[in-house]
């Protein structure tokens, strides 16, 4: 019978390195290197500074969609060689037991492999950063202390970290979740990498609230270079960024308020296009002959009710990094520098 304590699965310390070194760091890092090379440096031999970019947003908020326009963008300013892309919730995969756990009880698949995945992620980025590689991770924030290290991390390693976050109302996300998992839609990862599993609400509801507290983190801390707050659509609801010399006291150009920021989005009046698209979604998802989906449905449109006032059709622009290396530095009201002048 099947051990049902999520606890029963952590491995070894002794047995997690193992896994490490024999499945993970050959197949997932072995092309990172610290050579110096022409998109790592600044054209006279010097290297760069690395650049690590945070995309964090809870289950369902649309990571996998708002991951591409980012990586395309890395790969332009800084070549694609010594580009580490980490998906956190890819490395339960690489647990001896999550597919037998995912396929038996789907609910105990990420609270039995979550422990070893963090610590995987954590071995993965250590490594990245050790090899000056350049830096994707896209993380639901569900640990935010897990966020907060990862940013320490690289801070630590001289690099500019940026971090974008995914403000998205609970109602979208839960029906994100139901949406992907019911239409099949590819998951997680470079190349999809997770197999096709319902997120279970606790899940959603721990990584909603953790989303927050990383939020803050950044606000409070000096981790981090620049952040933005980013709709789905990849509209820019809020940025920020730290400068030098500023007498604030923080450092950041303006006053820090990226948590409220994130409050804000969740709870304003939908536009016209996040409401057709939830309709659209309930409808196909109705047409789902599955027990239990219904009351779940019932459920989403309870909370989408507070958020069907006048539609918020307020012009934000959307995230735009630079074009080249050497652009200018863009104003952060339209996004995401990408190291753009370091």
């Amino acid at each position: 019978m099947m051990d049902i304590d999520p606890q029963s699965y952590i491995l070894s310390e002794e047995e997690s390195q193992s896994i490490f070194e024999r499945n993970i760091l050959p197949f997932e890092l072995s092309g990172l290197s610290a050579a110096v090379t022409p998109e790592s440096s600044n054209g006279n031999g010097t290297a760069r500074t690395p650049l690590a970019v945070l995309l964090i947003g809870q289950t369902g908020a649309g990571k996998t969609r708002a991951a591409p326009a980012i990586k395309s963008a890395l790969i332009r300013l800084r070549g694609t060689e010594r580009l580490a892309h980490f998906v956190a919730d890819t490395y339960k995969t690489f647990h001896p037991a999550y597919r037998t756990i995912l396929a038996t009880r789907p609910a105990l698949a990420s609270p039995a492999t979550s422990p070893d995945a963090r610590r995987w992620l954590a071995m993965a980025a250590s490594y990245a950063a050790s090899q000056r590689a350049n830096i994707l991770i896209e993380s639901a924030a569900r640990h935010p202390g897990d966020f907060a290290d990862l940013a320490r991390l690289f801070r630590a390693e001289g690099y500019r970290v940026e971090v974008a976050i995914l403000a998205v109302p609970a109602a979208l996300s839960r029906l994100g979740i139901l949406t992907r998992f019911y239409e099949k839609l590819p998951e997680a990862g470079p190349q999809g990498g997770l197999p096709l599993r319902l997120t279970p609400r606790k899940v959603h509801d721990e990584s909603y609230a953790g989303l927050l507290e990383a939020a803050a983190f950044v606000d409070s801390s000096d981790a981090v270079d620049q952040v933005v707050v980013v709709r789905r659509d990849n509209l820019v609801a809020y940025a920020n960024e730290r400068m030098k010399n500023v007498g604030n006291g923080n450092g950041w150009k303006r006053e820090p308020r990226t948590a409220e920021a994130v409050r804000v989005e969740r709870e304003r009046p939908l536009t016209a296009g996040e409401r057709i698209g939830a309709e659209l979604s309930l409808q196909k998802l109705r047409k789902v002959n599955v027990p239990g989906l219904e009351s779940q449905l019932v459920e989403i449109e309870g909370m989408l009710e507070p958020l069907l006032g006048t539609p918020d059709d307020l012009m934000h622009l959307p995230v735009k990094p630079p074009d080249s290396l050497r652009s200018d530095h863009i104003n952060i009201e339209t996004g995401l520098t990408l190291g753009g002048t370091s």
